[in-house]
């Protein structure tokens, strides 16, 4: 089973994305809704896929979860996903290939890359 990491600081937005998850079946779900909870959980969970959005509730954000997921040992697919695009794209150079997701979301779009593994 794949382990899958979501980390959203909106409510709403974490269910659902936590519900279409399930529909995909074959996956371990875990979730956080702040940034230093997200980069804790993944050191004991190792998460195959990352789908994290860019503003989380500490200064933590989550291009620096991606960051800190990336620099462990086993490559990991992940996704940022944001409603303020500007502000991640400049940010993002620090995780330059991650793709980057707008609200709302195109599922189909997720679907494809998180189906793909990771590099």
């Amino acid at each position: 089973m794949r382990r899958i990491l979501i980390v959203e600081d909106e409510p709403d937005a974490l269910e659902l994305l936590i519900s279409w998850v399930r529909h995909q079946r074959g996956w371990e779900i875990r979730s956080a809704q702040s940034g230093n909870g997200a980069i804790e959980l993944s050191k004991t969970f190792k998460p195959d896929v990352v789908i994290s959005d860019y503003l989380l509730q500490d200064d933590v954000t989550g291009v620096d979860v991606i960051a800190e997921v990336q620099s462990h040992e086993e490559p990991v697919c992940c996704v940022l996903v944001t409603g303020v695009l500007r502000k991640a794209v400049l940010d993002a150079q620090r995780i330059s290939g991650v793709p980057i997701l707008t609200k709302p979301l195109d599922f189909r779009r997720l679907q494809r890359i998180i189906s793909e593994p990771a590099a």
